[in-house]
């Protein structure tokens, strides 16, 4: 039982490295289905949730917090499929978004600027120069959005357990080398770390539903104990206390909540 996440380089053959690793592994193989499950259980466009991955954050972002709230939904609905284990999931920041949990085999599938080129072409029907230069610019928005969010470069080598480039190696070796990797220990789903997926998969339930709300929201939960953790007056506690109660009193898997004021002077 395992998790492989495979983010990929725009035209770097990664969409079908994921699904014939899936195949090879008959494991469920996902990528937009994650943005349509967010999309129906927060009741936002498919196109919304889309660009605030695929474009970096504009100046009325920073203040409305309007890229989190998508973000946190889109990871919500991943780890969704996250916990039900034996997954595949390639495409939009799944290293990002599954960040911190243990034992997920994250992969970084480039490709050789030629080869992502001649790719583009075949499908694109575009010339070499229009090839290149939306690669380009494809690849400087996933860099500034990454930076923004995170503070990390998406094609830093060092956030992956592996890395492989097509055009110096081909599609089909580089299926074999993530099949081969997967089988390692280090990157089976213990209890342990399905313990840790359910805890996550519940905080970010409950931040995505408190974002309305409370936009500066952080959220961690222990076996269906939630904590919630606000920089807010320490005068607010107890009403904010009761309105998130109340907020959350419709989800079953909560048991408790506990509010952490982290006090602003």
């Amino acid at each position: 039982m395992a998790i492989i996440i495979i983010s990929r380089a725009s035209y770097s053959h990664g969409r079908v490295v994921a699904e014939k690793v899936a195949e090879e592994l008959n494991y469920k193989c996902v990528s937009r289905e994650v943005i349509s499950l967010a999309a129906e259980e927060y009741g936002v466009p498919e196109a919304w949730l889309k660009d605030a991955f695929e474009t970096g954050p504009s100046i009325l972002d920073r203040f409305k917090h309007g890229k989190k709230k998508y973000i946190a939904y889109v990871r919500a609905a991943l780890l969704e499929y996250a916990v039900q284990d034996n997954l595949v999931y390639h495409g939009l920041a799944g290293a990002f978004l599954l960040e911190g949990i243990p034992n997920i085999l994250r992969v970084l599938i480039s490709a050789t600027m030629e080869e992502r080129i001649k790719h583009m072409m075949e499908i694109r029907h575009v010339s070499e120069k229009e090839a290149r230069k939306a690669i380009e610019r494809f690849d400087a928005e996933r860099k500034k959005w990454a930076k923004f969010f995170y503070g990390k470069d998406p094609w830093d080598i060092n956030e992956y357990d592996l890395g492989l480039v097509i055009g110096r190696i081909t599609v089909e070796d580089a299926i074999k080398k993530i099949l081969e990797t997967v089988k390692m220990p280090s990157f089976q789903i213990t209890d342990e770390v399905k313990k840790i997926l359910k805890d996550e998969y519940l905080a970010a339930k409950v931040k995505s539903d408190l974002m309305n709300f409370y936009s500066d929201v952080e959220v961690t939960a222990d076996d269906g104990v939630v904590t919630i953790h606000l920089k807010r007056s320490i005068r607010q506690q107890d009403a904010i206390t009761e309105d998130i109660k109340e907020i959350l009193m419709e989800m079953p898997e909560v048991k408790e909540v506990r509010v952490n004021i982290i006090p602003v002077y």
